[in-house]
């Protein structure tokens, strides 16, 4: 990768604090206001000056987010509840000042490790959390039925598990160390006994085929003798089917298992609010109902959870067509960098993190939330200097 300007370690420290107080420590001690109104704008502010000389550069995808943000000012003109708007503003607004602090410390100066620590930190400290609630415990698949028993939304804790295990793996594409390999294979067992415990259907189903994919297609050793690659497929087939019975043994009688039969015998909830999501929009297909404004015309009062039927059934057709912009820019950028490099290991992880966000937008709202944010242009950020770096070494990947 290319070298840039040696990160600042005090920046750093604080970029670690900020994410870890806005996924952790701030809804723990009830803090959230000391990120939205200190960290989160102070990091900005510094993310600017790295950032000023040439702050136009490489934002294609962050001019569009802004497009987004600004289309949901027309809500003023037309909305039905303005406490609703004014929260899905305020947060908006939380996630386009993350999105630019990830690119305003990577784009120049590479602070990216710091952010990648940060993420899966947040999830170490939520997890000892859920110890000392008294929350999980050795029969973690299932010993309680209700969900709402967490510090946070129960589904939380997976998108972060989710964003965690990629960060892990970047790390370890990067120092190749054998403590990072140690966590990335310990590690992921802590991610799905979280998404067992708070029965995260979709966290599951990821977290395993995230690691599948790393282990089976962006973790291939290059130029391995054959009796080398034999005995690493052996392994690494052995492994999987020793993990295989041991999940199905726990995944019988749990919980999530209860969960996923539910769902096929009678609708499942976010389904429902899925269809009401289309329905909205069909009745207002221009600009939508307003940001915020979709749980005003919902009998469950919710969100759809899903990125794509929210943002047309709240912004119409104009933001949805944005939205696939911005998510499509980046994975076709994956596609063409893999396709000219298909052995180059961090292609292939940039692909599939790209493919599982699209795929996992269907599961929450990402677009909204500065969690979620500042992780998606972090990576968007990391594959421009990726795709630059091999540029200038002459493999032409655009």
């Amino acid at each position: 990768m290319s070298q840039a300007t040696k990160p600042n370690t005090l920046i750093g420290f604080i970029i670690i604090l900020t994410i870890l107080f806005l996924i952790a420590l701030g809804p723990y001690f009830k803090l959230q206001q000391l990120v939205t109104m200190g960290l989160l704008p102070s990091l900005a502010l510094i993310a600017f000056f790295y950032d000023v000389k040439d702050i136009t550069a490489n934002k294609r995808e962050f001019l569009v987010f802004l497009l987004i943000f600004f289309l949901s000012f027309t809500t003023v003109f037309y909305y039905l509840g303005y406490d609703e708007y004014s929260r899905s503003l305020s947060s908006f607004f939380g996630a386009i000042v993350s999105a630019y602090i990830a690119l305003g410390f990577t784009k120049n100066t590479n602070y990216s490790t710091y952010f990648h620590i940060g993420y899966i930190s947040s999830v170490l400290v939520l997890f000892s959390i859920m110890i000392k609630n008294g929350n999980i415990g050795l029969n973690f698949a299932s010993a309680v039925d209700f969900r709402d028993r967490f510090m946070l939304n129960a589904n939380a804790y997976s998108y972060y598990c989710v964003f965690a295990n990629f960060s892990l793996i970047y790390l370890y594409l990067k120092k190749g160390s054998k403590f990072l390999l140690t966590l990335l294979i310990t590690l992921p067992i802590l991610f799905m006994v979280i998404t067992f415990t708070t029965q995260s259907r979709a966290g599951l189903l990821l977290v395993i085929l995230i690691n599948l994919s790393f282990w089976l297609f962006i973790n291939k050793p290059k130029k391995l003798s054959k009796l080398k690659s034999l005995g690493r497929k052996f392994l690494i087939g052995l492994a999987l089917v020793l993990f295989a019975l041991q999940f199905i043994n726990i995944y019988q009688g749990s919980r999530i298992q209860q969960r996923v039969s539910q769902t096929d015998t009678k609708k499942d909830p976010r389904e429902l609010l899925v269809k009401e999501g289309l329905e909205v929009f069909s009745e207002n297909p221009i600009i939508g109902v307003g940001l915020g404004q979709f749980p005003l015309y919902s009998k469950y009062g919710l969100f759809t959870h899903n990125s794509y039927t929210e943002i047309l059934a709240e912004q119409g057709i104009v933001g949805g067509i944005l939205l696939l912009i911005l998510y499509l820019i980046p994975t076709l950028q994956s596609f063409r960098n893999y396709r000219n490099d298909p052995e180059n290991p961090f292609f292939k992880f940039y692909l599939t993190f790209f493919i599982i966000f699209l795929l996992y937008n269907n599961a929450y709202v990402f677009y909204k939330f500065p969690f979620s944010m500042m992780y998606f242009f972090l990576i968007i950020s990391l594959q421009k200097r990726c795709t630059t770096y091999f540029n200038r070494k002459g493999l032409n990947i655009n």
